[in-house]
């Protein structure tokens, strides 16, 4: 068995911790190991954990991980990688609040999205006016990385002396084509989902908690403009995410069966 990382997140209190329990007592067979990420600086207080877990943990190891945006992409690898010397065959579960940053930190082997039922559309999805405005930051950001790679706008002119090459005319079809790319879907995540939710779309199983949050006149719609842009991201061959709407009480219920399946199927992947 190879080393695995299991990366679960969500906005807060919407039940990562009954996934990452169940996965602990009826789904991991071999003790896994446990990372709880918190950023510094945030409102969230740092859960006071044993250096060394009880046996009746179920746990081979736990660390909370203090992190920053700045160097995360060296803490995070650090981490793991100490897990790994020594326990080269080991299963890392890491939480985390739905901090977007998360998402490109590690090539986590698999991940979990948690949520609680929507109150609105617009508690998931941006309304028109943020969305535009999400855009123009994306074309701002765009040019000041080519600006700042290639050198593209210093002056007004190109470095490079050689003529301009004749490119093609921006066609519906060439449209469509880059918006189902990897990168349009990136854009497309970005502009459209508010930013506790940008891990929806690259997760492989995400679980809607329905005996959290508030079930209005909103949420049914909000649910399947979910189900819409995963499946627009599906046709374009980018994985397939799978989505279990159900309470998470107890691991022993029968609405919970379904969802943990999937978990102990992704887990023995």
């Amino acid at each position: 068995m190879a080393f695995s990382t299991v990366f679960v997140s969500g906005p807060r209190r919407c039940g990562k911790s009954f996934i990452i329990r169940s996965m602990i007592d009826h789904i991991i067979r071999d003790k896994p190991h446990f990372i709880r990420l918190v950023q510094i600086g945030g409102d969230k207080t740092a859960p006071k954990l044993p250096e060394t877990p009880p046996p009746q943990s179920g746990l081979a190891s736990v660390r909370v991980l203090m992190y920053d945006a700045d160097r995360i992409f060296e803490t995070l690898p650090e981490a793991l990688s100490d897990i790994h010397r020594r326990d080269p065959n080991g299963t890392v579960l890491i939480e985390a609040d739905a901090d977007p940053i998360l998402r490109c930190a590690y090539p986590y082997d698999h991940r979990v999205f948690v949520m609680s039922m929507p109150s609105g559309i617009h508690s998931v999805f941006r309304n028109p006016r943020e969305a535009a405005g999400e855009l123009r930051k994306v074309l701002d950001d765009t040019a000041a990385f080519a600006g700042e790679i290639f050198g593209l706008f210093q002056n007004g002119q190109l470095d490079d002396p050689e003529p301009r090459e004749d490119r093609m005319d921006l066609t519906g079809t060439v449209l469509r084509g880059f918006l189902y790319s990897p990168l349009g879907d990136e854009l497309a995540t970005r502009i459209q989902l508010q930013p506790l939710y940008h891990g929806l779309v690259e997760s492989d199983i995400i679980a809607v908690n329905t005996n959290a949050g508030r079930k209005t006149d909103e949420s049914q719609e909000c649910l399947r403009r979910i189900d819409r842009l995963l499946n627009r991201v599906h046709a374009a061959g980018h994985g397939r995410t799978e989505v279990y709407h159900c309470p998470l009480l107890s691991p022993t219920s029968p609405q919970s069966q379904p969802l943990l399946r999937a978990l102990q199927t992704l887990c023995a992947q």
